[in-house]
């Protein structure tokens, strides 16, 4: 197995650089599965988001979700993506947010505390003010 680096997923998904985008689909595809780490979908998010793609939401949950359930790509915890995907999809707070949530439950603990205002009222969280 070979994890993958963001930029590679972004070229691989967004197809942005014909070069770069056959060179990320024939790894991926010769390598199945390929490892993503936690951080490296958030970075996609973040990536997605910004000024150069513009991706909405929804385009990214649906992307996500994509991924989840192919089976080209191996997680850190399928689940525990997933649980912060749904999260995602649902909340007003960014995916990151809802993945440090989720893999902080799995490992144990009992809430995240964050000053971010965009988790205020939200289960796993506390908000400090």
């Amino acid at each position: 197995m070979i994890g993958l680096d963001t930029n590679l997923l972004v070229r691989y998904l967004t197809r942005d650089d014909e070069r770069q985008w056959r060179q990320a689909n024939d790894l991926i595809q010769q390598n199945q599965p390929c490892f993503i780490a936690n951080i490296v979908l958030c970075e996609l998010v973040w990536v997605l988001r910004g000024a150069n793609y513009r991706f909405q939401k929804e385009e990214i949950t649906r992307t996500l979700e994509a991924m989840l359930h192919s089976a080209a790509f191996e997680f850190e915890n399928r689940s525990t993506v997933d649980q912060a995907l749904q999260r995602y999809k649902q909340g007003k707070a960014d995916f990151s947010d809802y993945l440090i949530g989720a893999t902080s439950r799995q490992v144990g603990c009992t809430e995240t505390a964050s000053f971010d205002g965009k988790l205020k009222g939200e289960q796993g969280f506390r908000w400090l003010a």
